[in-house]
């Protein structure tokens, strides 16, 4: 049986999990899992799909007898999961070093197309 205050319970649970993990005020979950992204693991992603589709079929009373309980339950643990497993820092550092090899990189290309077209031209 589809209980409408717990869905409702569980939908700020997940809310305030997507906050803490990404940061920002998102105004609903919608807008929390758009924040969250690629960041999300992708069971998480998909739970949290899943829990967006039964939130428009929660406020329907004669929809609501197509949701299962024990299947949102499941799909909210997955989505809280995921959001608790995702350790921004480590994101953030990533993307730093990312960053910097791609610019050692460039410079290093720079450094030896510029010593390729010295040598052509004579000039070392």
């Amino acid at each position: 049986m589809f209980d409408e205050a717990r869905f409702d319970r569980r939908v700020q649970e997940a809310l305030r999990a997507l906050k803490k993990s990404f940061g920002g005020s998102p105004r609903d979950l919608r807008q929390a899992l758009s924040r969250a992204g690629r960041r999300l693991p992708l069971r998480a992603r998909k739970a949290g799909a899943e829990i967006l589709s039964a939130q428009g079929l929660a406020g329907h009373p004669k929809l609501q007898q197509q949701l299962d309980s024990r299947k949102l339950d499941l799909a909210f643990d997955r989505l809280i999961a995921g959001a608790k497993s995702v350790d921004v820092g480590e994101l953030r550092k990533q993307w730093l070093l990312g960053a910097l090899a791609a610019a050692v990189f460039n410079v290093l290309l720079f450094l030896g197309l510029f010593l390729a077209f010295a040598h052509w031209r004579g000039l070392i």
